[in-house]
């Protein structure tokens, strides 16, 4: 009897979710420089206030973005690891239940 395995997009969207988290990380950061740096070159300017705002808005959603693709390309390896070791207790329970 052939081996059952869990095919590899589960471990291949994990990886993929894991990877755009850590890789968004450097952007956002950059964007928070960028935007502080602009903001404080347009002090006195009414637009130079709303920049910083809005660079400081944006901090927790897109960091809860990062790390919310980090936490599921985490949960997707999980779940792929569940699948593969119920599959091989099955296959094991089947391979004792023929000999």
């Amino acid at each position: 009897m052939a081996d059952i395995e869990v095919g590899p997009e589960l471990r291949a969207s994990a990886g993929v979710a894991r990877a755009l988290g850590g890789e968004l990380a450097g952007p956002v950061k950059a964007a928070q420089d960028a935007t502080a740096t602009a903001a404080g070159q347009l002090t006195g300017w009414s637009v130079g206030g709303a920049l910083a705002q809005l660079g400081r808005e944006w901090v927790t959603p897109l960091s809860a973005l990062q790390k919310r693709l980090v936490d599921t390309g985490v949960k997707l390896e999980t779940s792929a690891e569940a699948h593969s070791r119920t599959e091989r207790a099955l296959v094991s329970g089947w391979k004792e239940g023929v000999q």
